[in-house]
């Protein structure tokens, strides 16, 4: 397929090009592979150039790109370091900040895209779990309502970002009564913020490849989130 670039997505290639030739020298991304290094310092560097929310609306922090433009910055990224591709565009923005976009409250939007957007925090997506993989049917982690709050225990398991992250985007089953296979109307999406009591993490080292992407299991005991926490509705997380 002969795919013709407008004057637009190739301005946008040549940027973030330049931006992968001048920020993620071979040396730099050997290095920081070698020593399983998540790099702060490059999200930042991605997010001074608003790479960090290509195709988030500009009203919540971001360029507003097209998915064609936001394809060609992936690939940019991903030329230079698959790592870095993972941790933020893959995770930061495809997976938490997009769907953040598209299923959070207005409330949520203005709470965290922008944030997500400017790097000032990281976020990660918890679905895979250390007995069931990415089967997400039959989830073993469960959040039971008490009052206005919820309260989630069980784990997940070679989160992306997970260690590092400030928000994590956790998918739970709601009614444990459903017969397994069949127990996707009780699953349910909450956004859960580093720090709250009852979450921790592990990361995870010896990694044969991504080793500069942070990867940790996530671990929740009688973790009390408010309800406003939810993302979406109950049964299609």
């Amino acid at each position: 397929m002969d795919i013709q670039l407008t004057d637009e997505q190739r301005m946008v290639q040549e940027t973030v090009r330049s931006f992968v030739e001048r920020e993620m020298s071979p040396n730099v991304v050997r290095d920081n592979d070698t020593n399983e290094a998540f790099s702060n310092e490059m999200l930042h560097k991605l997010a001074s150039y608003q790479l960090l929310g290509g195709p988030i609306p500009e009203e919540y922090g971001g360029l507003g790109l097209d998915q064609t433009s936001w394809g060609i910055v992936c690939e940019e990224i991903g030329r230079g370091s698959a790592a870095v591709f993972t941790g933020a565009n893959t995770v930061q923005i495809s997976l938490v900040a997009q769907t953040i976009l598209l299923f959070g409250t207005e409330e949520q939007k203005q709470k965290y895209l922008p944030r997500l957007c400017k790097g000032e925090i990281i976020g990660c997506f918890g679905l895979t779990e250390p007995t069931v993989g990415s089967d997400a049917a039959n989830m073993e982690i469960h959040s039971q309502k008490d009052g206005d709050d919820w309260i989630i225990n069980g784990g997940k398991m070679w989160v992306s970002n997970g260690g590092v992250a400030d928000l994590a985007l956790v998918f739970a089953q709601t009614d444990r009564s459903l017969p397994q296979g069949k127990a996707h109307p009780g699953i349910a999406a909450f956004l859960i913020e580093k720090g709250t009591p009852g979450f921790s993490t592990i990361d995870i080292h010896g990694k044969l490849g991504l080793r500069s992407s942070n990867t940790a299991q996530l671990i929740f005991q009688d973790c009390r989130i408010p309800g406003d926490s939810l993302l979406g509705e109950i049964g299609r997380g």
